[in-house]
């Protein structure tokens, strides 16, 4: 079974971190994890993300972090409103993307491209996919409606 995992993966390095995608604009999760209940913590980390009839982008976003249940969170309203600005910039066209959040990227590799932007090689030889997709549904509580691995949304 983790060899079908392994073969969906893009980035080189091991993989890091669950994620979790909250579309919940009520719901920041500023105190308990969806999971577990403990204390957030939070993290600094580029998030390697597609976006889609655009390309890959790397941005450095503070994110709810989990130790325990080693859970990334990020909240989707405010990516999506970073990545618009980030098109609006490079393109004239006001677009909505669509995107998905692939992994995270060394900070090594991230700070050598906000110099110089990194070519496929060199992201992908930097890029940590995540160990999973969780998602979480409010039900009394939340609760946790399943997992994806891999690439796909």
């Amino acid at each position: 079974m983790a060899a079908s995992n392994d073969s969906r993966r893009i980035g080189q390095l091991q993989p890091a971190y669950r994620f979790f995608l909250n579309p919940y604009r009520d719901m920041r999760f500023t105190s308990g994890c969806p999971g577990c209940g403990k204390k957030l913590r939070q993290r600094k980390l580029p998030l390697a993300i597609h976006i889609d009839d655009w390309g890959m982008a790397v941005i450095n976003k503070t994110c709810r972090y989990c130790p325990a249940c080693d859970l990334l969170i990020a909240h989707e309203d405010e990516l999506g409103a970073m990545i618009d600005q980030l098109v609006g910039e490079m393109q004239s066209a006001k677009a909505d993307p669509g995107f998905f959040v692939v992994g995270t990227l060394e900070r090594d590799a991230w700070r050598r491209g906000v110099e110089q932007p990194l070519d496929r090689t060199e992201m992908l030889a930097a890029l940590h996919d995540f160990i999973d997709y969780d998602n979480y549904k409010p039900a009394a509580g939340w609760q946790r409606s399943g997992t994806s691995s891999g690439i796909d949304p």
